[in-house]
């Protein structure tokens, strides 16, 4: 995929002292990785100014120079040139020196590597990409509109399974660990719990590594890993941004959003706090013509981060933060079929809530192009549902489900950021996850508690990286992970005649990658990784559920070649072409049984043949086209004892083809004013629910639609986006209640076309 070109280079933590800008110039050098050359001797009659803090080379240097009459042009991404500038002749202000040609660095790399050095396939996405600082209510769903290899499931905000890649198990979550690995920087988000869905509110970048990333990420990573990461606080200035907005829905309640973020520096580059919080409010669309009621699927999101940063000196970096957010649906957004658009028939209420809290504490210190990075995280995470399970009776029964985890975890590694692609990293990792998953019946007030599970899992995990130049213009990295996990587990509300069922398991994960650049603007690479995931315990499928059944670990291994053609910041023209083929042995997968209870199990073995298309071309100063295609063919090919009517069936969840196409602009109007916007097509193809006859159910083949346009400054603005301009109703999921799923009436349509205005500011 693509990427944007849209970011300065990385950050890094400086230390220069003040002193003559011959001497200086070469300590920036050697901290940063950069060139600096200077005109004539004026190096040695010169003195710049101190520069302590985590910030760009290119700003470092802005501070180092100002007040000396000098200033720079960057002659490549790793090269800038000191001249003096000429006498001014007029008092008009001098224009300032070119902006530098800056690498992308993939972060997510864990050895902040160059977009066009890494062997694989990834994008990285900007908030300009999905004008996310522009809007107070975004979330995982612009990131799925963005890039057509990544799919989810669709019961409702903080309740859906992210597909990278169609690796995808099931459409229901439960004990089995996520398919894909969350981060907000280098905190893991998620361990067996639905995408939390973090607002994307004032953040640097979004990157997306297809899977899968066992070496460095380790289990929960078989479909890859999307990696939020969040603008750091600044400690030279103040500063801070704001934007609200009200959506008008064809049809269905108003929506609205406010979002705002403040950065203060507290010490002069030394320590600041950067704060965001948010709320918005996703007006309801959906009638429940069993209660008579309207609009009833309201969703609310709140919530905000808080960061500090502090960079005492010599190269030493401490961020602390904490993320909290609340996710209230106050019913299901499904309809049925039968009834007209956006309708369905409830005995009850079918709310849904996802409490999401972590602490996180990252320790950073840089020698140069070495780093070491410790990040340690604690998440609590709380997701409550309810379901109408009253089918035939005569009375309305509410199936409660309340799930509870506790995660922590640690990851602590050493780097060595090499020039073109070479480098190494070593590293280890522990992961405690605790998950207590309780249900009953409700019914005329009473309740009847059914059978629970608690799972317990410890991971640790040492693991290595190393890149070499055998040949010019050839790359090859070799790693590895050795895995060890601890399981157990018990069911709750039943007599335990035997010990708490405990074992073991240890893993192996190879990985080698194979690059050459026999041009400069060429990337080919080739590439096999593994990824897996640990097993657990499952209840039994059945109607009394009092027994449980032990799911094993599952694994998957990926082949991978591709290219890269053009640099997104300089070509006019940048294209990426990708093919894979993966082979997943014993697939876990939550499932639902005849009447509807969750129950997990392994599925048997598949394979899933990949290919994926980008491309992107700038007409002109003003019109910018860009495209992706997703072409997808998967297969249960062993399937176990009790799916065997399943052979030859596709995975769920995965359309055979997707695709999108977007179309930008941006034109300059007088002074800083500017009209800038866009649309876009996302087309998803036909997938089905689940696998095997009961959930052999096709939904998709639908396309979204969006446009936006935004009338502003760099500093304030005004702006108009519209999305389902098409105004179509599709099947975006075929599911919305496991109780009802198998009289195969339900469908999850998209909203009504909605209107936003909105209105932003930095200051």
């Amino acid at each position: 995929m693509l990427a944007s070109p849209a970011f300065a280079e990385a950050p890094q933590s400086l230390d220069v002292p003040a002193g003559s800008l011959s001497d200086t110039l070469g300590i920036l050098g050697t901290q940063a990785g950069i060139s600096l050359g200077v005109s004539g001797d004026i190096g040695r009659h010169h003195r710049s100014n101190a520069v302590r803090g985590h910030m760009p080379p290119s700003i470092a240097l802005r501070r180092m120079l100002k007040g000396t009459g000098l200033d720079f042009v960057a002659i490549d991404a790793r090269s800038f040139r000191i001249f003096e500038r000429p006498a001014k002749v007029t008092k008009a202000i001098a224009p300032e020196a070119p902006t530098p040609v800056r690498d992308i660095v993939v972060t997510a790399s864990k050895r902040q590597t160059a977009v066009q050095d890494f062997p694989g396939t990834l994008t990285v996405l900007g908030s300009g990409d999905l004008d996310t600082d522009r809007l107070g209510r975004s979330g995982t769903q612009a990131i799925i509109n963005a890039i057509p290899s990544i799919a989810s499931t669709h019961l409702g905000p903080g309740r859906n399974k992210l597909i990278i890649r169609g690796v995808a198990d099931s459409s229901f979550t439960g004990p089995t660990q996520a398919i894909v690995g969350q981060y907000l920087g280098d905190i893991r988000l998620n361990y067996n719990a639905p995408d939390p869905d973090l607002n994307l509110y004032d953040m640097q970048q979004i990157e997306v590594l297809e899977g899968p990333q066992g070496t460095l990420y380790g289990a929960g990573s078989l479909g890859g890993i999307v990696r939020l990461v969040p603008n750091a606080p600044t400690p030279d200035r103040w500063g801070g941004s704001a934007a609200t907005g009200i959506g008008i829905r064809r049809s269905g309640a108003i929506s609205n959003d406010l979002a705002g973020m403040i950065n203060a520096p507290l010490i002069d580059d030394v320590l600041a706090i950067r704060a965001v919080a948010y709320r918005s409010v996703d007006g309801g669309y959906i009638d429940d013509v069993g209660r008579g009621l309207k609009d009833v699927n309201r969703s609310v999101t709140e919530g905000g981060r808080f960061a500090l940063r502090l960079t005492p000196g010599d190269g030493w970096t401490i961020d602390l933060g904490v993320t909290s957010q609340d996710i209230d649906n106050r019913d299901s957004q499904y309809a049925e079929r039968g009834l007209l658009q956006y309708r369905r028939a409830s005995a009850i209420a079918q709310p849904f809530d996802n409490d999401y809290r972590l602490g996180a504490l990252t320790i950073s210190k840089d020698w140069g192009r070495t780093r070491l990075v410790s990040a340690t995280g604690f998440i609590r995470h709380e997701v409550g549902e309810v379901y109408d399970a009253t089918g035939a009776a005569l009375v309305p029964i509410a199936f409660n489900q309340q799930n509870r985890i506790t995660l922590i975890t640690n990851e602590t590694r050493l780097s060595r950021r090499g020039t073109d692609g070479h480098g190494w990293l070593i590293g280890t990792s522990i992961i405690v996850n605790r998950e207590r998953l309780t249900r009953d019946f409700i019914s005329a007030g009473s309740a009847t508690t059914i059978t629970g599970v608690r799972n317990a899992v410890t991971q640790m995990a040492a693991y290595g990286e190393f890149s070499f130049r055998p040949l010019p213009r050839v790359v090859t990295t070799i790693g590895g992970r050795l895995a060890f996990s601890r399981l157990s587990g018990e069911l709750l509300d039943v007599l335990q005649i035997e010990g708490e069922p405990k074992r073991s398991e240890v893993e192996i994960l190879p990985s080698f990658a194979l690059s050459w650049r026999p041009r400069d603007r060429l990337t080919l690479y080739a590439r096999y990784q593994e990824g897996f995931r640990p097993g657990g315990l499952s209840v039994s499928p059945g109607a009394a559920q009092v027994a449980s059944q032990r799911f094993t670990g599952d694994s998957i291994s990926t082949y991978e070649v591709g290219a890269r053609f053009g640099d997104a910041r300089k070509d006019r023209f940048h294209a990426a072409l990708s093919a894979s083929f993966a082979h997943w042995e014993h697939i876990q997968a939550d499932l639902v049984d005849a009447a509807g209870l969750p129950y997990t199990a392994n599925l048997g073995n598949g394979r899933i043949l990949g290919l994926e298309l980008s491309a992107a071309m700038r007409v002109d100063h003003v019109w910018r086209i860009d495209a992706g295609l997703f072409l997808n063919d998967s297969e249960l090919r062993r399937p176990e004892a009790g799916f065997a009517d399943a052979r030859g069936a596709e995975l769920p969840n995965v359309a055979a083809i997707g695709g999108r196409i977007g179309i930008n602009f941006n034109y300059r109007l007088a002074g800083d004013w500017r009209i800038e916007g866009g649309g876009s097509l996302r087309y998803f193809g036909h997938s089905r629910l689940g696998v095997g006859r009961q959930l052999d159910i096709v939904q998709g083949k639908y396309a979204e639609t969006a446009f936006n346009a935004r009338l502003g400054t760099g500093r304030y603005g005004f702006s108009i986006g519209v999305t389902n301009l098409l105004d179509q109703a599709g099947n975006r999921f075929a599911l919305g209640n496991p109780f009802g799923v198998m009289a195969r009436r339900q469908v999850t349509p998209l909203a009504p076309r909605t209107v936003r205005f909105g209105v932003d500011a930095r200051f």
